[in-house]
C-alpha cells in the first residue's frame, strides 16, 4: 500500500505489508518512518541492498527512492508519514550528524531489550492516533515521535564514539554540489529552499552538512557569495546601486544596501569610494 497524500497533510500514520513497493523503485516522497512488526524484507537504497527484519527502524527521507526485492510471507510494517513542516520540528533539535548517518545507514537495527519497549512505542501512538481528532492529537503524536528519533539519536553518537566513523562521503558530495550550485546561482538565487530543491534534499538536512563540515548555515555562504559578487561589481564597475540591484536580483535597492551593510559594517557608497584607494 502507498499513500497518497497532500503536501500540507502533516502525519500519516497506519501498518502496510508494502506491496506496492515489490519490484519496482518508488519515489518516497514524503519523510517517512517505518518499524518492522512482522517477518522481514530485502529493501533496495541507492543501490544498497538492506534486510530489513521485525523489530528494525527505517527512516526514509522524502528524497529517496525505495523498492523490495522480495517480502516474507506475513510481513507487515508500521509507518508515520511526515510533511517537510512537521519533520523540519521533529528534527530540529538532533545532532548535526543524525541525518547523515541515517541517510548512510537508514536501517537501525533494534537490540533484543529494546525491542518490547518499541513494541509498546507503536501501540501508543496507534492508540492516540485512533482515538482522537488529528486536531487534538498532533502535538501528542509529534512529541512522541520526536522522543523516538531522540533516543536513536543518542544511540547514534554512542555508536559514533566507539567507532570514530570518518565524515560519511555522501555529505561531503553534496556539499561540493551546493558550492558549484552557489557559484553558478547566487545572482539569481537567494534563498535556501532553491538550492536544496536541486540538490533533491531538504532545506534542513542541507543546514546540517554544513554545519557539521563549515561550521556555518547554507544561508550564510549564499549570502558571503553574494557579498562577493557586489563588492565586484562596486569596485570594477561605475554601475549604479539599481543596476546593480537588477544583476544581483533584489527587488528592493534600499533591503539590497540594508543588506550589504549587515554584512559589511559600511554603506555600499562608502565601501565604493574606499575601495579606490
Amino acid at each position: 500500500m502507498i499513500v497518497t497524500v497532500s503536501p500540507n497533510t502533516e502525519l500519516i500514520i497506519g501498518n502496510t505489508n508494502m506491496v506496492s513497493y515489490l519490484n519496482k523503485v518508488v519515489d518516497v516522497g514524503f519523510t517517512t518512518l517505518f518499524i518492522c512488526m512482522e517477518g522481514e524484507a530485502e529493501i533496495l537504497l541507492y543501490g544498497k541492498k538492506h534486510l530489513f527484519r521485525k523489530g528494525d527502524i527505517l527512516t526514509c527521507y522524502w528524497d529517496m527512492q525505495l523498492k523490495l526485492n522480495w517480502v516474507s510471507e506475513h510481513f507487515s510494517t508500521f509507518f508515520c508519514r511526515m510533511n517537510e513542516a512537521f519533520c523540519y520540528e521533529v528534527f530540529q533539535n538532533m545532532s548535526a550528524n543524525f541525518c547523515e548517518f541515517s541517510y548512510e545507514y537508514p536501517i537501525i537495527p533494534s537490540k533484543p531489550e529494546y525491542k518490547e519497549l518499541l513494541s509498546d512505542w507503536v501501540k501508543q501512538v496507534n492508540w492516540v492516533w485512533n482515538r482522537y481528532d488529528i486536531t487534538k492529537s498532533l502535538n501528542i503524536l509529534k512529541n512522541n515521535i520526536e522522543n523516538l528519533f531522540r533516543v536513536i539519536d543518542i544511540e547514534i553518537q554512542r555508536f559514533l564514539e566507539v567507532t570514530a566513523l570518518p565524515v560519511m562521503p555522501r555529505a561531503r558530495e553534496i556539499l561540493r554540489e551546493f558550492g558549484i550550485l552557489i557559484e553558478r546561482y547566487a545572482t539569481e538565487q537567494h534563498n535556501v529552499a532553491f538550492y536544496a530543491d536541486k540538490l533533491n534534499i531538504t532545506a534542513y538536512y542541507l543546514s546540517t552538512i554544513t554545519a557539521e563540515i563549515m561550521k556555518e548555515t547554507p544561508k550564510s555562504l549564499i549570502d558571503k557569495k553574494i557579498i562577493m559578487e557586489m563588492k565586484l561589481y562596486l569596485r570594477n564597475t561605475g554601475d549604479s546601486l539599481k543596476m546593480i540591484a537588477e544583476k544581483m536580483s533584489f527587488d528592493d535597492i534600499s533591503y539590497m544596501c540594508r543588506f550589504f551593510k549587515r554584512h559589511t559594517g559600511m554603506t555600499m557608497l562608502q565601501y565604493r569610494k574606499e575601495s579606490k584607494f
